[in-house]
């Protein structure tokens, strides 16, 4: 029977999924197909940002814990960023990436925090 623990890393992954690739599609909406705030479309940007999102995917799929933890750390990064844009042109694009950025980032730090414990639980749990 799975513990508690289990049960709230799969949600919080699953969560954490759902959010990365909605991120992946605005990202591309915002940057390529529609850039707000009289912007030409980019594909340079869109490439780094691509690129240091991708990058964590293979880990991310394997439920790695360090992967979400590097990739937490390019979230804060692109929090920033993305919150400086949808300060200076608010568009609703620009205010998704933000709200998803913040979701892929709380959903990837209970992912640390849960699939820790269930780990250690494991771990610690005598053999039947």
């Amino acid at each position: 029977m799975p513990n508690d623990y289990t049960i709230l890393a799969k949600r919080s992954w699953q969560v954490a999924q759902l959010s990365y690739w909605l991120l992946i599609l605005v990202l591309v909406l915002n940057t390529v197909a529609s850039p707000s705030c009289n912007r030409e479309p980019n594909w340079a940007v869109l490439g780094v940002q691509l690129a240091l999102l991708l990058v964590f995917l293979p880990g991310m799929l394997k439920q790695n814990i360090r992967s979400y933890i590097w990739l937490s750390l390019i979230l804060l990064v692109m929090f920033i960023a993305s919150v400086a844009i949808a300060f200076a042109c608010s568009s609703v694009l620009t205010v998704v990436e933000v709200f998803l950025v913040v979701s892929v980032f709380i959903a990837a730090m209970l992912y640390i925090r849960w699939r820790s414990r269930e780990l250690k639980q494991l771990a610690t749990e005598p053999e039947k």
